[in-house]
């Protein structure tokens, strides 16, 4: 028997479908705007963990010590004056060659062809370095193997033309606080061979690291003393983990035994028997004779 639905019905069953469909669709928004928050939190949570930015920071601000490889120190009072000069033109120098691509707003003198750095531009990358407080006294100084003259006329060093200086470049591994102080490790890379050799290694794995200590002063952090840090070289690591624990005396007495030898006590005992039984021996063959 065919059953015919009432007009009624029709509206009933019409609503009944409209609302399931809102139903439907209402669950697929919550589901987009979960999955959404989700999302956004999970982002956020590693954007606040994510200190990329912030070594990168650091390794731009320690490019100029790290060249020259200072030695630890505590107190930027007391670090080397000849390597504070160093790193603060030669630091200025790399962080205009990063941040302006260039040199083409730089004058060069018209005699040497050397570039002109001005002393105000070295004093606000020891600013942001070591503190505002901190001054240098600019003069010339002798590198190694070249001379950074300062003009007083034009209050410039002239950097010589070279393909580059120092012996190490910079990557920060590490940023943690500790006994109030901002420890930042940096692995020292090689920028040639240890041997001075013509082949140039491209390897980034850091031969040493050292820990760069920074004290917060006015709401931002200055260096303030260099220490060896607690991370070591793959290398060194390694080899150390690879050196076989000393022997006992008695598993070295049978490593000898176990290739057909004889343990060194055991071979001096046999030699000393073997030297009384000779000796009756000899006394005997010689009694014929007399």
């Amino acid at each position: 028997m065919k059953m015919e639905m009432t007009p009624e019905e029709h509206a009933r069953l019409h609503r009944r479908r409209g609302r399931q469909a809102l139903g439907l669709l209402i669950a697929v928004l919550v589901l987009i705007g979960t999955l959404t928050v989700l999302h956004a939190g999970v982002s956020a949570v590693a954007k606040l963990f994510d200190d990329t930015a912030q070594r990168q920071e650091y390794e731009d601000k320690l490019e100029g010590l790290v060249l020259f490889d200072p030695v630890p120190f505590d107190g930027i009072e007391n670090i080397d004056d000849l390597t504070l000069r160093e790193a603060a033109v030669w630091g200025c120098v790399y962080s205009i060659q990063e941040t302006q691509g260039g040199f083409e707003g730089y004058n060069t003198d018209p005699d040497t062809e050397q570039l002109l750095i001005p002393s105000v531009d070295v004093d606000a990358y020891l600013a942001k370095l070591v503190g505002p407080s901190f001054r240098m006294t600019h003069k010339t100084f002798e590198m190694e193997d070249m001379t950074i003259e300062f003009d007083d006329a034009t209050q410039c060093y002239k950097i010589p033309i070279t393909g580059g200086v120092g012996s190490y470049r910079a990557t920060v591994t590490k940023l943690f606080k500790k006994g109030g102080l901002l420890h930042v490790t940096v692995g020292y890379i090689p920028t040639q061979n240890a041997d001075d050799s013509i082949l140039v290694t491209n390897s980034d794995t850091p031969t040493k690291y050292m820990d760069y200590l920074f004290s917060r002063q006015s709401g931002s952090w200055y260096l303030t003393g260099l220490t060896e840090s607690e991370t070591k070289p793959e290398q060194t690591a390694a080899s150390a983990a690879s050196q076989p624990a000393p022997m006992a005396d008695s598993d070295v007495e049978d490593a000898i035994l176990a290739t057909g030898g004889e343990a060194p006590a055991s071979s001096a005992v046999a030699s000393a028997e073997a030297g009384a039984e000779a000796e009756p021996q000899a006394e005997s063959a010689a009694s014929p004779a007399a």
